[in-house]
C-alpha cells in the first residue's frame, strides 16, 4: 500500500470514528474541497480552504443518518487516489433513506490534500430530501 492511500484509508477510518479534526488536520491551509449535487442536498457546496472544508462534516451531519459507508477499491497515480464505494443513509428532515454508489477523487501536495471532489448519484440523494 502506497503512504497516500495510507492517508486515504485513515481519513475514512477517522470518518467512521467521527474524528472529523484528525480528518481536517491531513489538508492544506487552501485546500478546494466540492462535493457537488444542487441545492437539493444541503451539504453539496463548492468550498475553499481548511474551515469552510471542515464545516461540510457538520453540515454532513445535521442532515444525514448514515447508515453504511464502505470504500471498495482504491486507485493511485501520482499525487491523486480516487476510490470508488458505497454508502446510505436517511436523511433527517425527510426521513427518506437514500443509497448510492461513489467516487472520491483526493490530490495531495506532499502530504496534504490539497484538492477534494466527491462523484455520487445526485438524483437519489436529492429525492431523499424532497420535501
Amino acid at each position: 500500500m502506497s503512504e497516500l492511500i495510507g492517508i486515504v484509508e485513515e481519513i475514512y477510518a477517522n470518518f467512521g470514528r467521527g474524528n472529523v479534526d484528525a480528518i481536517v488536520e491531513t489538508f492544506a491551509e487552501d485546500i478546494h474541497f466540492v462535493h457537488a449535487g444542487g441545492p437539493d442536498i444541503p451539504y453539496a457546496k463548492d468550498r475553499r480552504g481548511k474551515s469552510e472544508a471542515a464545516a461540510f462534516f457538520a453540515d454532513l451531519a445535521a442532515a444525514v443518518e448514515v447508515t453504511s459507508f464502505e470504500p471498495r477499491r482504491y486507485f493511485e497515480r501520482e499525487n491523486a487516489v480516487m476510490v470508488v464505494g458505497h454508502w446510505s443513509g436517511r436523511s433527517r428532515p425527510a426521513g427518506r433513506a437514500f443509497a448510492s454508489e461513489w467516487a472520491m477523487l483526493w490530490e495531495f501536495d506532499g502530504k496534504k490534500v490539497k484538492f477534494y471532489r466527491a462523484y455520487e448519484d445526485t438524483a437519489a440523494v436529492a429525492k431523499a430530501f424532497a420535501q
